[in-house]
This record gives C-alpha cells, sequence and structure tokens, in this order.
C-alpha cells in the first residue's frame, strides 16, 4: 500500500511540475525572461500621445531611428493642439510600429495584459526576453551591436505599437518653446530662476516654493531677484505665462501647471526687496 501511495505522489509532483510550465509559458509569459518576471518602468513625463490621432512617424537617423507625433493637448495645460514630440533611438539593433491598437490590446491580442502593463504609456521594459519573444514584423537595423548594452522600449499609441531595441532615447518637443523665450527675453531672469527650481525640486508646493526663494537668495543677491521680478511683470502684460508653463514641463516637473506657476510667482511678487 506504501508503495502505491509513493507512486501516486510522484504523479501528482509530476503533474503540478506540467501545469505549472504551462502557466509560465501562456500568452504573457512568452514575453518575459524564464528567470526574472518582467518589469516596467514609465518614461513620458508631462507628456503623452495624442489620445485619438497621434499619427506616428519614424525616419531613420546617423545613430539610430526618430519617431514623431501628436502630443495629448486635452490632458497637459502646457501643450496646445498641433504641438509635436520627437523621441530619438542610439543604437538601434531592431524596431517596429504595427498591430496591436488600443481595441485588440484590451481584447487579449498583446503579449501581456493591462495589469501586467497598463496601455497608454511609454516604457522601458526589463526582464523581457526579447532575443526570442518580438514580433515578426520588426525591422532589424544592426544585429552587430552588443545585445548587453541595449534596452527594449514599448509605446502605445491609439491605432498601433511602437517597440524598439536600442541602447538609449531622449525626447524632445519639436519647435521648443526656449528659442522663442531668449527671442522675448534676452534677459532670462525667470527662464533662470525656473530652470533652478527644476534642478533642486521634484515638486511645485507652495512649501517648496518658499523654501526655493530663501535658497535662491542665498545663492544671488537682491538686484537679481529685482531683476526676476520685472520679468515677471513684463511676461504678464504680454501675456506670455502659457510659454513659461511650457518651459518647465520641459525640464520633467511633474504636476506643474498654470495653477502652480502663479504660486510660485505669487511668492516672488510678495516678496519685498529691501532699499
Amino acid at each position: 500500500m506504501s508503495i502505491v501511495i509513493l507512486f501516486v505522489s510522484i504523479i501528482a509532483l509530476i503533474l503540478v511540475f506540467i501545469i505549472a510550465k504551462i502557466v509560465k509559458t501562456g500568452k504573457a509569459g512568452a514575453y518575459m525572461n524564464t528567470k526574472k518576471s518582467m518589469e516596467y518602468e514609465k518614461l513620458n513625463i508631462n507628456w503623452n500621445a495624442d489620445p485619438n490621432s497621434p499619427m506616428p512617424e519614424i525616419s531613420k537617423i546617423d545613430y539610430g531611428i526618430n519617431i514623431e507625433f501628436y502630443l495629448n493637448s486635452k490632458v497637459y495645460e502646457h501643450i496646445e493642439e498641433e504641438d509635436k514630440g520627437s523621441i530619438e533611438f542610439y543604437n538601434v539593433y531592431k524596431y517596429r510600429l504595427g498591430a496591436t491598437n488600443d481595441e485588440g490590446y484590451f481584447n487579449g491580442q498583446f503579449r501581456c495584459k493591462n495589469d501586467q502593463l497598463p496601455w497608454g504609456e511609454f516604457y522601458e521594459l526589463k526582464n523581457t526576453d526579447w532575443l526570442k519573444n518580438f514580433p515578426d514584423d520588426e525591422i532589424l537595423l544592426n544585429k552587430k551591436l552588443n545585445k548587453k548594452y541595449l534596452r527594449h522600449f514599448v509605446f502605445f499609441f491609439k491605432g498601433e505599437t511602437f517597440e524598439c531595441i536600442a541602447s538609449d532615447f531622449s525626447f524632445s518637443y519639436l519647435n521648443s518653446v526656449s528659442v522663442k523665450l531668449i527671442e522675448k527675453y534676452p534677459e532670462q531672469s525667470f527662464e533662470h530662476y525656473l530652470a533652478m527650481f527644476a534642478t533642486n525640486f521634484n515638486t511645485p508646493t507652495i512649501d517648496n516654493f518658499n523654501t526655493y526663494l530663501s535658497l535662491y537668495l542665498q545663492m544671488e543677491d537682491e538686484d537679481v531677484l529685482a531683476d526676476v521680478k520685472e520679468d515677471i511683470k513684463l511676461i504678464k502684460r504680454n501675456n506670455d505665462l502659457h510659454l513659461f508653463l511650457k518651459f518647465i514641463n520641459e525640464r520633467k516637473v511633474e504636476g506643474f501647471g498654470i495653477q502652480q506657476l502663479n504660486d510660485m510667482i505669487k511668492t516672488v511678487e510678495e516678496y519685498e526687496i529691501k532699499k
């Protein structure tokens, strides 16, 4: 009897092992490295593609590829209709732009489900077995690249999905506002003030604005702050606050809307310059 029990136990263990393997190599599992679970990092800060008509276009550049698309002006205050963004990918091994669209994604046609990789953003994926599991419509650019230093990127657009294996990327706004600001405000006083805030703080709160003002006065003197105050007066007369809202959002400070910009300006305006 004990031999029978032992035999049944072994069979049960084998069945459990087989079932586990089947689950592991299912549709989502095929996307993952068998040694580690897939992880992802959201890369789009203060921007995203237009949710209806992003119209992505890919072009080759000397060191990789560039993809341009219309930005989402419905969610982000600093983005206007017809504004476009650009992502350059460096040292590209391969890429593709094609299925799946948004409907197909939620119908389970992609290699991951929404709870594993939320749709509609730009990501870096980690621990993926991209050498073996990559869509068949790939475009191979340079198979001689050292695979050890390559990264897996994916961007979900409304009507298609973009994937790229490359060493790095860089996002930029087309027609960046910086050139326009230099032309209109060559002293760059308030521009410099905003840039320094972005370097030292991650969140646009009133407490941080007050702390930053104190820090700024330690680094600069009151005469410099007086120039900032004059710059702000001119900016308001010209109705150009929206240009500076674009500028600060290009510096990747999350949650910096027009209210936050006005709060920051108020801390500067209320500071009394000592005569």
